[in-house]
């Protein structure tokens, strides 16, 4: 699910093992936690994401996250009261 979220110039082996497992993390609660807003999961990733970088990985979490809660939790993404 992660791959097709990136941009093309980038696939998931050339990510470092600490985003991955971010990534990973992030989409699996996502797909599992429906009592938590997709935007609080975002906004924990992202934050999670700043605690290990400094550089625009954090962007990157954000991106993909929100691309995959828009596909995995659409009408939620659309609410912006949530």
């Amino acid at each position: 699910m992660i791959g097709p979220a990136l941009s093309k110039d980038w696939t998931i082996e050339r990510l470092e093992t600490l985003l991955r497992a971010i990534l990973r993390t992030g989409t699996f609660e996502l797909l599992s936690m429906n009592e938590v807003p997709p935007r609080v999961i975002i906004n924990e990733y992202v934050n999670v994401a700043k605690a290990f970088y400094e550089e625009s990985q954090p962007g990157l979490v954000n991106g993909v996250l929100d691309k995959l809660a828009r596909v995995l939790r659409g009408p939620e993404m659309e609410n912006p009261a949530d």
